[in-house]
């Protein structure tokens, strides 16, 4: 009897200890163990990343239909689906990592890494106001000059404080790309 009861409190402690198996499918119900392979660091540089992304996506489209030179075009494209592509991506790693794409609109959020945020929509608002034209042209580079200076500035956090061996070395690639554009930038100026 003593075996009966010892056995039965064995399997009602199994049952309750949140491990378990189903018996059609023989699939482990516990929780996954956490991911360790990133840190709030590549958390918070792909979160404050993507609508950094989105709004340099939304600059290029106002230049792709205002700017008068058709270099300036043709880079505002370039960009555009450059970062498109980031964006999908950056998105990807968060969602593999069960992270909010969304950074964290509490502004103590980011005081350990000077109060940057993602994005500005007053230069949105700049850019929206300013018709087609020589004037577009020159506003568009100065702002997305600035704009890419931030995105710089991001990456350079990652690749020193974050943690995952890919988030660190998509950063790198941030880091040239955009000192590339904003030099380029500077001689269409």
């Amino acid at each position: 009897m003593k075996r009966l009861l010892v056995l039965v409190l064995l399997l009602l402690l199994a049952g309750c200890g949140g491990v378990g198996v189903t018996e059609t499918t023989g699939v482990s119900l516990s929780a996954p163990p956490p991911d360790t392979s990133y840190n709030d660091t590549d958390v918070m540089f792909l979160q404050m990343a993507v609508p950094q992304h989105e709004q340099g996506i939304e600059m290029a489209k106002l230049a792709e239909k205002r700017a008068s030179r058709r270099e300036i075009r043709d880079l505002a494209t370039a960009i555009r689906l450059t970062q498109e592509d980031e964006v999908a991506r950056m998105s990807r790693w968060l969602e593999k990592w069960r992270q909010p794409v969304a950074p964290d609109l509490d502004p103590a959020a980011h005081a350990g890494h000077g109060g940057m945020h993602g994005s500005d929509p007053a230069v949105l608002e700049v850019l929206r106001n300013t018709p087609a034209g020589p004037d577009f042209d020159g506003r568009f580079l100065n702002l997305l000059t600035g704009h890419q200076h931030l995105a710089v500035e991001l990456a350079l956090m990652e690749e020193k404080d974050g943690f995952n061996a890919d988030t660190k070395a998509f950063a790198g690639r941030i880091v040239k790309s955009r000192t590339a554009e904003i030099e380029q930038m500077g001689a269409y100026l």
